[in-house]
């Protein structure tokens, strides 16, 4: 009979339910327990539904929390404090000697809001380098330029011609170093003076970063009275 020792055995039920079967036993409401403990009401139910973590506070406060809940009820709290720091510690030891599967779910389910956090910061970082890489090739490339008239070695008897293409939105047009007008999507259309015989034409757009494209065409106006005097 001396080697017997009296062991203490912790409860089965969790120290969560216990606190709150306690105060519905004493017949005292949320209210009241926050009234006599001084301690928000929203703190008291984290306390009822065992959700620790939710109340940011150390565990020294946690426990000052489980002492003036069950002191304010009339019992005595140091059983309630001996099983809350067996639970807290053991769910902490467990936590760090957890299976490497079990760990696994815990991230693939218990954190997946971190994960679905994470995953939002790559993907803005993500879309942020693209855009940086196609301004940066904007910037470095030179505008589209496509003519639909003329054609280069055009012959024609009208003193006047049309020039009509298409180029970038914002880009400047100009025929022979004279600005042409075009809309919002990059289209154009221009009637320039032809003078007898060949003529050069250059067609350039310029972007406001400078770079450029230029097509040259000949277009060959065949005036009846020029080619009579160079016969």
């Amino acid at each position: 009979m001396d080697n017997f020792k009296k062991k203490c055995l912790i409860p089965q039920t969790r120290v969560c339910i216990r606190l709150k079967a306690i105060r519905e036993a004493a017949s005292v409401s949320l209210e009241e327990l926050e009234k006599k403990t001084k301690i928000q009401k929203k703190y008291l139910q984290a306390l009822e539904e065992c959700r620790f973590d939710d109340i940011k506070q150390s565990s020294v406060y946690l426990k000052n929390f489980v002492k003036k809940y069950v002191s304010a009820l009339g019992e005595n709290p140091q059983p309630f404090l001996d099983q809350f720091r067996h639970e807290e510690l053991r769910l902490e030891e467990e936590r760090l000697t957890v299976h490497p599967a079990k760990a696994y779910a815990k991230i693939s389910f218990s954190n997946m809001p971190n994960i679905l956090r994470h995953t939002l910061i790559v993907g803005v970082v993500c879309a942020f380098l693209l855009y940086m890489g196609l301004h940066i090739q904007n910037i470095l490339q030179p505008p589209n330029l496509s003519i639909i008239s003329p054609s280069d070695g055009h012959i024609t008897y009208e003193s006047t011609i049309e020039i009509a293409g298409k180029t970038d939105p914002e880009t400047k047009v100009t025929v022979n170093d004279e600005v042409i007008k075009n809309d919002e999507l990059g289209n154009f259309n221009q009637l320039i003076t032809l003078s007898p015989g060949i003529n050069t034409i250059v067609i350039k757009a310029e972007n406001k970063h400078g770079k450029n494209s230029t097509e040259t065409y000949h277009v060959i106006y065949k005036n009846n009275q020029f080619f009579s005097l160079n016969r």
